[in-house]
């Protein structure tokens, strides 16, 4: 697979990956929310599909009351994308945990399939759609 993009753009990207766990794990949901575009697009099977800053900070309240009080930990691997431009698309894999009572559980392997768009503020997710594997 060719390289596409700076290494640059690249390693922002990777960071954009990170940022995205991190900021939802510890519950700073505005800053999760800024790891999308204006007009950003978040879709799970579980909480369906969320669209814009309004969309995404509804689903970002349903996703904390789902939550119960519980950890969570989202760990993204083998991130692999194209960048062309100002704009791009990929693949990573998600590895969540879930922790309460003291007992951490691996509750979800899927993948995320993604676009991106370097926007004034850097490069974000356009959309950003999650694949459980086993879930119909």
């Amino acid at each position: 697979m060719p390289i596409t993009g700076t290494i640059e753009d690249r390693e922002e990207v990777r960071v954009l990956h990170a940022r995205y766990c991190l900021t939802i794990d510890t519950g700073r949901f505005e800053e999760w929310i800024d790891c999308f575009t204006e007009d950003g697009i978040f879709e799970s099977p579980r909480f369906g599909k969320h669209s814009g800053r309004d969309g995404l900070k509804r689903f970002a309240a349903l996703y904390k009351e789902s939550l119960g009080g519980a950890q969570v930990l989202h760990v993204v691997a083998n991130p692999a994308f194209d960048l062309d431009g100002d704009s791009g698309s990929g693949t990573s894999y998600l590895l969540y945990y879930h922790c309460k009572d003291g007992k951490v559980q691996q509750c979800t392997v899927g993948y995320y399939t993604d676009k991106l768009r370097k926007t004034p503020a850097g490069w974000r997710f356009a959309s950003r759609q999650v694949t459980i594997l086993g879930h119909h």
